[in-house]
């Protein structure tokens, strides 16, 4: 009996680059393996290329190959659209439709899987034009739809005096909105958008936060996208929980439960935008780069970095002098010191360590008010992303010191150092670069990272831990780490491959 065809997904795999490679489509390998989400597979997962010859479709649809579609519609700087009049086409019906104030449509159900679905929207002369052709696997279909243009809302009329020329206005920044009026005196509202732009940075749903990706970049010496990476990588985001009705099939409905109440679904949709308020269950964690209360305060206290600048400012830093005894002979020193909300000065060094010991008295919790204002510090993003840029740039010079040659590497290259390095440690970065990593301690990494069952999928196919750890650390660096997805106008340069950078400059 002949068998399906199956492949197992490894690191930087898609739907869409699997499909291409096995001269396939995503919507085939999804009514295949029940994928709801094609946007969602995991390594390890072992997938249906084709059908048995033998197999035969079944003649009519069961319940279970009824689904559920709903969209969303942001403009170019994510905010959602409402009030927007939607036309949709599913299969043979069409549904006319208004955005709520969540940009969002009702949900509605589709009546087999691969339901061909067309979405349309009014113009303002009247006229329809299509925004979106997809096709609706069995199981709940999700789709964000993104304009290119700026809702805003205006409440400026025709001028009833004089004609003038609009007064000259400086350049506005992206994202900018100005009234202004015609030579006729018609009202005219400018709207510049995130692109194109001096720096040709392009955040998408991060938008709010670049200014501060720029000013890091510039006390770095970086490219802004080399900082937006880093921030993709490191950063937690928000999710965002819609509860979804459930559709009865056969009434196109809201199906009703066993208690009297409306039926609904819930879906998790990731936003992509950072999260300043982020914080880990398991650890001390916490902000935008989820940083641990020992590290955070060791940034605080190295001199130069942007969070060490705001402890001084603060006076929650400071100098002060002590007496130190050698043998009979006292004399005195100047040292860093830590000022409590009493006044009280804390010296004793290493003063990090002294204080995330002594003074931090849970995960994030101190019992100093001072100390206290200065862990909270990790939730506002403009400390946040300085400080990761800071720690990154600290990493790269303990790479320096350690004699390798940074130098020609372009800052695409150096982003993923700084990742690499944040990622292993320091130490382990160098035997990265070396590959010099124990089988016994890759072995230990790539479990800590990705767990047993897809850690043992990684060694089958590479024959061992090193070589796996290697293969899947260096994949995931490179997917995370893309100044290219950062741009406005894409250039021709290509990306390096993380292994081709260590390998330059790898010791010989």
């Amino acid at each position: 009996m002949t068998t399906a065809a199956l492949y197992t997904v490894r690191s930087g795999d898609t739907l869409g680059k699997i499909a291409n490679a096995h001269r396939t489509t995503v919507n085939e390998l999804a009514r295949l393996n029940n994928i709801s989400d094609p946007n969602r597979i995991a390594v390890g997962q072992v997938l249906k290329l084709s059908e048995s010859p033998k197999a035969k479709p079944p003649a009519v649809a069961k319940q279970d190959d009824w689904g559920t579609f709903w969209a969303q519609f942001v403009d170019a700087l994510n905010n959602p659209i409402q009030g927007l009049k939607v036309a949709l086409h599913l299969g043979d019906e069409r549904l006319e439709c208004t955005t709520d104030a969540n940009g969002c449509l009702p949900a509605y159900a589709v009546s087999k899987p691969n339901t061909p679905i067309t979405i349309t929207v009014k113009k303002s002369d009247g006229a329809e034009k299509t925004v979106a052709k997809l096709v609706a696997p069995a199981g709940e279909t999700h789709a964000r739809i993104a304009s290119p243009k700026v809702t805003i809302t205006s409440v400026m009329r025709k001028h009833d005096g004089a004609t003038r020329p609009p007064a000259p206005t400086k350049p506005a920044e992206p994202g900018e909105v100005k009234e202004t009026r015609s030579a006729g005196g018609n009202p005219v509202q400018q709207v510049s958008l995130e692109c194109p732009n001096p720096e040709n940075l392009k955040l998408g749903s991060n938008f709010k936060y670049r200014d501060i990706v720029i000013a890091a970049a510039k006390r770095a010496g970086v490219i802004p996208q080399a900082v937006a990476a880093i921030m993709n990588a490191e950063a937690a985001t928000i999710t965002i929980v819609h509860h979804i009705p459930v559709i009865d099939p056969k009434t196109k409905k809201q199906k009703i439960g066993k208690d009297g109440k409306p039926v609904f679904k819930t879906f998790r949709e990731n936003t992509g935008e950072w999260d300043a308020k982020s914080a880990s269950p398991r650890s001390s964690a916490r902000g935008m780069t989820q940083f641990l209360d020992g590290t955070w305060l060791g940034m605080a206290c190295t001199a130069g970095t942007f969070l060490n600048a705001r402890a001084k400012k603060e006076r929650w830093l400071t100098q002060t002098t002590i007496e130190v005894k050698k043998g009979k002979k006292t004399t005195t020193q100047t040292v860093q010191a830590f000022r409590l909300a009493d006044d009280t000065l804390v010296t004793k060094a290493p003063l990090a360590n002294t204080l995330n010991r002594k003074y931090v008295t849970g995960r994030a919790k101190s019992s100093d008010a001072n100390l206290q204002k200065l862990l909270d510090l990790r939730f506002e993003p403009e400390y946040a992303i300085q400080t990761a840029v800071d720690y990154g740039m600290q990493n790269l010079k303990g790479l320096e010191a350690a004699g390798y040659e940074l130098n020609g590497l372009s800052d695409g290259d150096k982003a993923k150092l700084m990742y690499l390095t944040h990622h292993l440690g320091l130490g382990d970065a160098k035997s990265f670069i070396q590959n010099t990593i124990s089988d016994s301690r890759a072995e230990y990494l790539l479990k800590q990272q990705i767990g047993g069952k897809k850690a043992d999928v990684y060694f089958d196919e590479e024959g061992s831990y090193i070589n796996a750890h290697r293969k899947w650390l260096a994949g995931y660096i490179d997917e995370k780490i893309d100044t290219k997805k950062f741009v406005c106008a894409p250039d021709k340069s290509a990306a390096t491959k993380l292994i081709s950078t260590t390998d330059s400059i790898a010791k010989k």
